[in-house]
């Protein structure tokens, strides 16, 4: 392997503490695991707080649950200190016009940022989705928040009662991040240090 500056190194990527793709330092960059449930909460009641006063969207329902899910591996074979969180699904049945969904994304983006979350996903992300869906992606490093409006009703193929998901029109928010226990930060920094400013490689293992 190589250096930020073109030395030759040699590393054992078993002992990388973070995963395949995941850079150590934008791990570091994130709040604790500690901190992530209380943040997402402020960050969703914010989000719908300020869609309720600017767009009149209010009666949010949760489905599923959000959940914590450590990650066995590294992607090299080794163990891995990241642990995953998912929030919650937020949704609001309610029919929001083509002409606002971009401005209501927007609104979300703007929330987001005030909690660091600023990068953009690019548009080659949304290209599956279909026309009557879209969907705003914010994050930074391992850290996201979803926002995705949709009407169903605007499929030509559209027949009452067979939403998949049961939402036929409205407004959802979903937030996860990647990162490490507090208890864990020493240890992380510890065993990232051989691998500062080095390229990762892509995963050797599906784990």
């Amino acid at each position: 392997m190589t250096d930020a500056e073109g030395n030759t190194v040699t590393v054992e990527w078993v002992d990388y503490p973070a995963n395949a793709g995941i850079p150590a330092n934008d791990v570091l960059m994130l709040p604790a695991a500690e901190e992530v449930e209380a943040r997402a909460d402020q960050l969703i009641a914010e989000v719908q707080d300020t869609l309720e006063t600017q767009y009149g969207i209010t009666g949010w329902t949760v489905e599923n649950e959000s959940g914590w899910y450590p990650q066995e591996g590294n992607g090299y074979g080794g163990t891995s200190l990241l642990t995953t969180f998912n929030s919650a699904l937020y949704e609001v049945s309610v029919t929001v016009s083509v002409e606002q969904w971009d401005a209501v994304i927007d609104t979300v983006r703007q929330v987001a940022e005030q909690y660091g979350i600023t990068d953009v996903a690019s548009d080659t992300y949304f290209e599956e989705y279909p026309v009557w869906m879209r969907v705003g992606s914010f994050h930074r490093g391992a850290e996201f928040f979803d926002v995705t409006v949709q009407d169903e009703t605007l499929d030509p193929d559209y027949q009452a009662g067979e939403s998949d998901d049961g939402l036929v029109a409205g407004v959802s928010l979903f937030y996860g991040i990647t990162t490490i226990s507090e208890t864990d930060r020493a240890e992380f920094i510890r065993r990232a240090a051989p691998f500062e400013g080095i390229t990762l490689p892509e995963a050797t293992t599906s784990d």
